[in-house]
């Protein structure tokens, strides 16, 4: 298969290693024939924004590296790269180096994960389409917490900070007035169902009448498990609902599976607007 570049100049892809392999050289030698140069670094943040454009993907190579505190504080740094400067980061490596990796690094924030040994076909299709703007990458997103219980919500910010953006309120009306002036800033509104004054229900009632607000994601928080109260908040048609005894893991990859779906979806709506402009027939 041709994946031969046109650009008149040489696009550029950063492949991330912590030690010289003839694995890592295989993959620049092969993207060397389709017309990209696999610029080599070390795992540096530095290295990386010398070596590369910020619109120019990044393969990061795996190795037990990742394992170490060092390995992990780099990719903290990946993380915020990725997130703050909407970086397209793919991953090459094991299954298990790939689980460690995303640990820290948001699924959603990869636009490809290649196992070895890799399927070059499938890297070079991946990263054409990176290259082509047919791939976007990952933005921080922006969770809105909406609850009048001030020391909940300071737990869930603790957890998902370093990961979303987050703005609290802690009143349906605030919430509702807020948006007014924010609503195309919010990727996700988490709404408390039981608050006094106005309650959830209400809310998400008013939110969904309002045409600058009826197309944002919710989901109930609620602190009762019963069936009655699930039955009451999914019955509403929200985008999901979530019991307050939920621990961090099974709520960030609750999150996490939410805001993969979204960009697939994202993805799959840009690749239907380019094949649009450039009639294109699949």
């Amino acid at each position: 298969m041709d994946y031969g570049f046109s650009n008149e100049k040489q696009s550029k892809v950063a492949i991330i290693s912590s030690k010289s392999s003839f694995s890592v050289m295989g993959i620049q030698k092969k993207l060397q024939e389709s017309g990209i140069e696999g610029v080599p670094v070390r795992p540096s943040i530095f290295q990386i924004e010398e070596a590369i454009e910020e619109s120019e993907p990044i393969i990061y190579y795996l190795d037990d590296e990742i394992y170490t505190p060092s390995g992990e504080d780099f990719l903290n740094e990946m993380r915020k790269l990725c997130l703050e400067q909407e970086r397209l980061l793919i991953l090459v490596g094991e299954e298990a180096e790939y689980e460690k990796a995303t640990e820290i690094i948001p699924k959603s924030a990869i636009v490809g994960w290649f196992n070895r040994p890799v399927d070059m076909d499938a890297l070079l299709e991946t990263l054409e389409k990176a290259l082509g703007g047919e791939i976007k990458p990952a933005r921080q997103r922006h969770i809105l917490i909406v609850d009048d219980d001030a020391t909940y919500m300071r737990m869930l910010h603790e957890w998902m900070k370093d990961r979303y953006q987050i703005t609290m309120l802690d009143a349906g009306t605030k919430a509702i007035h807020w948006l007014m002036d924010n609503s195309q800033n919010v990727d996700l509104i988490l709404l408390d169902c039981e608050m006094p004054s106005m309650d959830g229900p209400t809310v998400f009632r008013m939110l969904k009448e309002d045409p600058g607000s009826r197309n944002i994601p919710v989901m109930f928080l609620t602190g009762k498990s019963d069936r009655d109260m699930v039955i009451r908040a999914v019955g509403l048609g929200p985008e999901d609902y979530i019991l307050k005894s939920i621990d961090k893991k099974e709520l960030m990859d609750k999150l996490e599976d939410f805001f993969g779906r979204l960009k697939t979806m994202e993805d799959s709506d840009q690749e239907e607007v380019s094949d649009g402009k450039t009639g294109v027939v699949f």
